[in-house]
């Protein structure tokens, strides 16, 4: 007798879905986060969302100011520094369109900001509001001052509109009076909704933090993650959205390895966080903060982020493992 395998109707009709779509577009996880930073240092990361909120339609000609509290120790040296902006929405009456948009430092005199990336996602196939949201990554001259204060400006000469969600400023930066860390970040816009046939399991992220871990020195680990519009939604969903740590049978370890770790190490198991990410109609950028120390591994730690009907966009990762101080 021949066997086979049957996929059930949802997982048929997310995989025809996922097949005709654009590869840099859908409500999939087909986006992940790209590493940006990682290294080791007597330091730590400062994150804000900083004062600005959900902006409405700007249209060409309006501007949208943030500004931000840039608090660093006396020493304390700049290792990597990006403002973010959370846009959403992006169109020409009813078509798709990127955001032509100026990003200046201090406000309207103030200098250009040079952006450092452009990350976008849409539903990938056509249907009604089929528009592009994302996040932009902007570059802050060397010395930024203690307070930061952003002008963002809608400049563009065909009629296209957007949405700002919201704007954040995240800052790694050496200080000899903190302990030594390990620093991860990843960045992107990964657009995921649980919906048009596509399951959980196909509307999930996945962020790798490569790289070994001395685990019997941490002290703490502590993981970030920013997701516009996630935990901001007007109906009641139950276990709307979800973060995945280490889960079993995701990694790159034998099947046959799994099992024996698990007996010997009782947190192998990973761990599965509910409901992770808080946000409300004024500042619809959801954040979720998590200590994973004990869930940690020796090497290639990561994160799986789904939906589960929330709808949001996964654009930031943070991952800060913070080592006890030598005697």
């Amino acid at each position: 007798m021949t066997s086979r395998s049957v996929l059930p109707g949802p997982l048929i009709a997310a995989f025809l879905i996922v097949c005709a779509a654009p590869v840099v577009a859908s409500y999939a996880g087909d986006l992940p986060l790209q590493l940006v930073f990682s290294d080791s240092l007597q330091g730590t990361t400062s994150f804000t969302l900083g004062d600005g909120g959900y902006s409405g339609t700007l249209s060409p000609g309006a501007g949208y100011v943030a500004s931000f509290a840039r608090e660093l120790p006396p020493g304390a040296e700049v290792r990597f520094e990006r403002l973010y902006i959370y846009w959403t929405w992006s169109r020409i009456d009813q078509a798709a369109s990127y955001p032509t948009m100026e990003a200046r430092h201090g406000g309207p005199g103030g200098p250009v900001l040079g952006r450092a990336a452009r990350y976008a996602d849409s539903k990938g196939f056509a249907s009604k509001n089929d528009y592009f949201s994302g996040m932009d990554s902007y570059l802050l001259p060397g010395q930024a001052g203690d307070r930061v204060t952003v002008l963002v400006n809608n400049t563009a000469e065909d009629g296209s509109t957007f949405i700002v969600q919201g704007t954040a400023l995240l800052t790694v930066y050496e200080d000899p009076g903190a302990p030594e860390s390990a620093i991860w970040i990843a960045e992107g816009a990964d657009l995921l909704y649980r919906s048009y046939g596509i399951p959980p399991e196909i509307a999930t992220t996945r962020v790798e933090f490569p790289g070994r871990i001395d685990l019997p020195q941490v002290k703490s680990a502590r993981l970030l993650l920013v997701a516009p519009s996630a935990g901001f939604a007007r109906e009641e969903i139950p276990e709307m959205n979800q973060i995945l740590l280490n889960t079993p049978g995701s990694g790159s370890l034998p099947p046959l390895v799994e099992p024996v770790l698990r007996v010997l190490f009782p947190h192998y198991q990973g761990k599965t966080w509910t409901d992770v990410f808080t946000a409300d109609e004024t500042r619809q950028i959801g954040i979720a903060s998590r200590e994973i120390r004990p869930f940690l591994r020796y090497s290639d730690n990561f994160i799986e982020v789904r939906d589960n009907g929330d709808y949001f966009q996964v654009c930031n990762a943070v991952l800060r493992v913070e080592y006890l101080e030598l005697a």
